[in-house]
């Protein structure tokens, strides 16, 4: 029973219900974030519009993830055993290439001067991680780099956004901010731990599967739902006007 193509009935169920779980966050930030626009001033709504519909994209490819993995298995008696069907982990590549860039563009759409040339550099920056990420995963991890950095220079007291918004500074939104960031690093870090067989996920081929497609679930939620999240909480930290000269 422990081979590659036969896992328990305990183990198909708790990946199925990990997945259902992680597209149920997913989906769920998503209306949240498009529900909250009701809530906020209107110059604050396109971030939340535009981050509502992009994680829903994410969420429709996840779900073409828990879809896969219940036709890749049939009941056989006490056990489920593969039918042969492939498990499409492109899906979650292009789920991260869609919901990632979008949440980071959506930061900077909330943060830093529309004008300023952080700002402009984001923009390009962030489209071409949604481009050339699924191409390379050597491009991804370099043009996440330069976004974030992009975006922790905006968030700077003393950088071009902030003195030409004249914004009063929310350390609120700041740290939702570098906490999207950070989630965003720990799913990265997680998943390329995963591709490297750097993580204790077991010797026998159905714990690797198992294991395996568990700390995928989790690098999704922390780098996309965990962000998403941090991203309303931003927008809600945020001042409704600007400071006025004094």
């Amino acid at each position: 029973m422990d081979s590659l193509f036969t896992l328990s009935a305990g183990d198909f169920r708790l990946v199925d219900l990990t997945l259902r779980l992680s597209l149920a966050l997913m989906a769920g930030v998503a209306l949240l974030l498009g529900l909250s626009t009701m809530c906020v001033e209107r110059q604050f709504r396109f971030p939340l519009i535009f981050g509502s519909v992009a994680l829903l994209g994410a969420a429709w490819f996840e779900s073409g993830i828990a879809r896969a993995w219940e036709a890749a298995f049939e009941l056989a008696g006490n056990s489920y055993c593969v039918t042969g069907l492939p498990l499409l982990s492109e899906d979650r590549i292009l789920a991260w290439a869609i919901g990632l860039p979008a949440i980071i563009f959506c930061f900077g759409l909330a943060l830093l001067d529309r004008s300023s040339r952080a700002f402009r550099n984001l923009c390009w920056l962030t489209f071409a991680l949604a481009v050339l990420g699924p191409v390379s995963n050597v491009f991804f991890l370099i043009g996440f780099l330069l976004c974030a950095d992009q975006i922790r220079r905006g968030i700077s007291p003393h950088s071009e956004c902030m003195a030409a918004r004249r914004v009063h500074s929310s350390s609120g939104a700041i740290l939702s901010c570098r906490a999207a960031l950070l989630g965003m690093v720990a799913g990265i870090l997680l998943m390329e731990a995963g591709h490297r067989n750097l993580l204790p996920i077991g010797k026998t081929a159905d714990l690797i599967l198992v294991q395996g497609e568990l700390v995928r679930s989790l690098g999704d939620i922390l780098a996309l739902v965990l962000p998403a999240a941090a991203l309303l909480v931003c927008i809600f930290n945020l001042p409704d006007k600007e400071m006025q000269d004094s």
